[in-house]
């Protein structure tokens, strides 16, 4: 693949930089996850108090605990989350930058045995949805066909949020092509997650990579009118005070958000017009409704109001694509990128639930807006394996 002349109004480097922030911020954010994944926030306030939470080569900090699930991982590892990036970043290179389902759809159930080749290292923790699909007997051969039964006959699943992960390299392909990215976007989630929610959710996150990386987040115009979101929360939970909430919101980059959703909301309210926004859901009432939610989560009004950690709608897409979106809206001072990165990271994880999931994708759309220059060297190289990541990575980065 090639960047063509003039199709962003950033520099080549600061391009590149900002694809390899993307993809080291979504491993670090499913690294770091891993130590409040699953736990509420009760719990992760008995086992780490107010963090924060030791990682990398930080000597200060709370030590992961090493319960059941955690004892799966070395200390500083990444799971499925991030393998599952690694997967696509793969696929994408094996193929000329070309997203193919069916070399996708083979590695990611290759892997759900194996692991990645040559990382010597099991997959632990793959969500439900992929699991469940996974099994399915006609996966191998239509994989697409496959998920769409798991989403007919398994309501539970419907909804999920694991193949948001996936969705932001997605908009480094042709960036500069809304189309292919939009395209390349709902191909990778109906492999495993056919939902229109879990597809709007995909393409609003490899969206805002792509025209983050032609530089439109520096032409957007802003729109000053506040958005007022009814969510509150409906049961009591403790109140982790959050260095996120205290930041005020960069209106450059709301008005961006509030834009990428008004382009793409066809997929909600206008579905089965479009090759690209088929959906396997029949009821446009039930569709308006997720078009009103969609809105209300992309506009939270803290971290602790989407209620991260509930058990039962944990792992809803909108709330992890609203938790993403919510670090990426906030302003971010010259020379504090660094930081602020860490913070708002560690803000994401003290909140549980999806802990991993959540981190990723925030992870992966933080790294994208600051770049690897400004991600924390003490945290890239304290993470296990990083000398093979960066290896992959930079091979990605000079295929562009």
């Amino acid at each position: 693949m090639h960047i063509p002349s003039g199709c962003s109004k950033l520099e080549t480097g600061l391009i590149i930089d900002k694809v390899k922030g993307l993809i080291f911020g979504a491993i670090l954010g499913d690294s770091l996850g891993l130590a409040t994944e699953g736990l509420s926030k009760s719990e992760i306030e008995k086992f780490y108090g107010q963090g924060p939470i030791r990682f990398g080569m930080d000597e200060g900090g709370i030590p992961f605990i090493k319960d059941a699930f955690r004892s799966n991982f070395e200390d500083s590892d990444f799971g499925d989350d991030a393998e599952q990036v690694l997967l696509v970043m793969e696929s994408l290179l094996a193929n000329g930058g070309h997203f193919l389902v069916k070399d996708f759809s083979s590695r990611l159930f290759n892997y759900s045995k194996d692991g990645i080749q040559n990382l010597h290292k099991k997959p632990s923790g793959m969500n439900a949805t992929n699991e469940a699909v996974l099994a399915n007997p006609t996966y191998q051969t239509s994989p697409q066909k496959a998920a769409i039964e798991v989403w007919k006959t398994k309501d539970n699943l419907r909804g999920a949020n694991g193949a948001l992960v996936r969705a932001p390299l997605l908009g480094v392909i042709k960036f500069w092509d809304g189309t292919t990215v939009i395209e390349n976007t709902t191909e990778c989630c109906r492999v495993t997650h056919p939902d229109p929610r879990c597809m709007i959710s995909c393409v609003i996150a490899s969206t805002l990579i792509a025209r983050l990386l032609r530089g439109q987040d520096l032409e957007i115009e802003v729109n000053m009118t506040p958005i007022p979101s009814p969510m509150t929360p409906t049961t009591p939970t403790p109140n982790i005070t959050t260095f996120t909430d205290t930041l005020p919101v960069d209106a450059r980059l709301q008005s961006l958000v509030r834009n990428v959703v008004e382009t793409n909301k066809p997929m909600l309210i206008a579905p089965q017009t479009d090759r690209l926004f088929v959906t396997p859901e029949t009821d446009m009432d039930q569709m308006q409704v997720y078009y009103h939610q969609l809105l209300d989560y992309c506009v939270p009004n803290s971290l602790n109001e989407l209620m991260l950690d509930d058990v039962v709608n944990r792992r809803d897409t909108f709330r992890c694509l609203s938790a993403a979106i919510y670090c990426l809206t906030r302003e971010i001072p010259a020379q504090s990128e660094t930081d602020y990165f860490k913070k708002m990271l560690m803000d994401i994880v003290m909140q549980g639930g999806e802990a991993d999931t959540n981190a990723t994708v925030a992870g992966a759309l933080l790294g994208a807006r600051l770049g690897y220059s400004h991600l924390p060297t003490e945290w890239v190289v304290g993470m296990r394996r990083w000398e093979w990541l960066e290896d992959k990575v930079d091979e990605f980065c000079a295929f562009l």
